[in-house]
């Protein structure tokens, strides 16, 4: 059942944001987001061509998503402090930054090594976007439809998806393609111009400033954000199980995404044009999907929604599993893919569930640890997958994700659920 906040403490709430403020935040919450998801994914691909040009096997390709995905538990636990002490506004620009010069020196790397470093310095950028995007938008967005404008800005990956497939289609080798994701950099300069600043963070400043105690958390615990916070009492219970929740999506996300345009070229011996619309489709299934499960975590609250879609996921991947086993006919499998795809859209709950459970002073902190963190552990997956393949074939290495979804619906059990409450900078 949902904790749900009935009466809102002193301090600046969502109210006090425009109209227009609130349309600039969610602007650059998408465009950080989309950008961000364009970046990460573009390896994927372009895979198989990576491999080809500097002359490494599928297994080394797939140690690339590792390293990249391992960084950006590096950014989590970076940024998401810096977040709360500098702002949101501007350690969100310096996120972008990494990320997209990350991607660009990648486009120029003479040789594999240096390619991975390149892929790691991205990771990191992208490993503290996340958390910052959706700490500005919790606390501007009205609690009544937080959850629904969090399902829009995770469902800014469909158009950053589905640039990413045609880019990969369109240019000449991936070199450029990955030159193409260095462009975010001019959209950090425009996030830093137009975005406001968090009114409920620059009333904490103030309050710190003038010595007084923001309310009952700044009455506990001393008037510094950091990591030491997440390990208190209060809040490590939260961390913990909000670590294991996103480790167990990220792993089943990372498993078939990483790998399934190889999968569907490769293993299903589909032609560059099928596989672009099998593509296209799945990712507009979980546009749908996000903001669905966005606006059913209003009403159902944050763990019901997540569940509800995780559930539709795991028969989807245990009917993948054994369609693979089997040796089905290509278009049942790609059949569940599809419907791989949909239950994605518990993804959609992860920013305002976790924005929604740690107090102003560490939520970004809070929320980039657990989502960065979770990502990061999860970042063996890809790899697991590219040594599997040499036996099992690279069906039966996705087929893994099977066993994260499980882990993910049993933790969310005991994670707790706030929905709908008040954000203000007295908590």
């Amino acid at each position: 059942m949902s904790e749900v906040a009935t009466n809102a403490p002193a301090g600046v709430a969502g109210s006090a944001y425009t109209r227009r403020e609130r349309g600039l935040i969610i602007a650059a919450a998408v465009s950080g987001w989309g950008m961000e998801y364009f970046d990460l994914v573009i390896l994927s691909l372009v895979a198989g061509d990576v491999g080809k040009t500097f002359g490494v096997s599928t297994a080394a390709v797939g140690a690339v998503f590792t390293a990249q995905l391992a960084a950006t538990a590096i950014g989590g636990i970076l940024f998401g402090p810096l977040a709360d002490r500098f702002g949101r506004r501007r350690v969100l620009t310096w996120t972008i930054w990494i990320f997209a010069i990350g991607t660009g020196l990648g486009a120029l790397a003479p040789n594999f090594g240096l390619f991975v470093v390149c892929r790691m310095i991205a990771g990191i950028g992208i490993g503290g976007e996340w958390a910052i995007g959706f700490a500005l938008l919790n606390e501007a967005w009205s609690p009544k439809r937080r959850g629904l404008a969090g399902g829009m800005v995770q469902a800014a990956i469909w158009p950053a998806y589905a640039i990413g497939i045609f880019v990969a289609g369109a240019v000449p080798n991936w070199r450029w393609a990955f030159a193409i994701g260095a462009l975010p950099a001019l959209a950090a300069v425009a996030i830093r111009l137009a975005c406001p600043e968090s009114k409920q963070w620059l009333e904490l400043q103030r309050a710190k400033a003038e010595g007084r105690k923001a309310g009952t958390v700044a009455s506990r615990e001393p008037a510094t954000a950091g990591l030491a916070l997440l390990f208190k009492k209060n809040a490590l219970k939260m961390v913990v199980l909000g670590t294991v929740v996103v480790f167990g999506a990220q792993y089943s996300y990372y498993v078939y995404s990483s790998w399934m345009p190889t999968f569907l070229k490769t293993g299903l011996h589909l032609g560059a044009g099928p596989t672009q619309t099998v593509l296209y489709v799945s990712a507009a299934i979980s546009l749908v999907s996000y903001i669905a499960a966005g606006a059913l975590g209003d009403r159902w609250g944050r763990r019901k929604a997540l569940l509800a879609f995780a559930s539709v996921q795991l028969v989807a991947f245990i009917a993948f599993a054994v369609l693979i086993a089997t040796g089905a006919a290509t278009g049942s499998v790609i059949a569940m893919y599809f419907v791989i795809s949909f239950g994605l859209g518990y993804f959609a709950v992860f920013g305002t569930w976790f924005g929604e459970l740690f107090a102003t002073p560490i939520r970004a902190t809070g929320s980039s640890f657990c989502y960065s963190v979770g990502r990061g552990i999860a970042s063996f997956g890809p790899g697991i997958v590219g040594l599997l393949a040499a036996r099992y074939g690279l069906g039966g290495g996705i087929s893994t994700g099977l066993f994260a979804v499980a882990l993910m619906m049993i933790t969310a059990l005991f994670l707790a659920d706030r929905s709908g409450r008040a954000i203000t900078a007295a908590e």
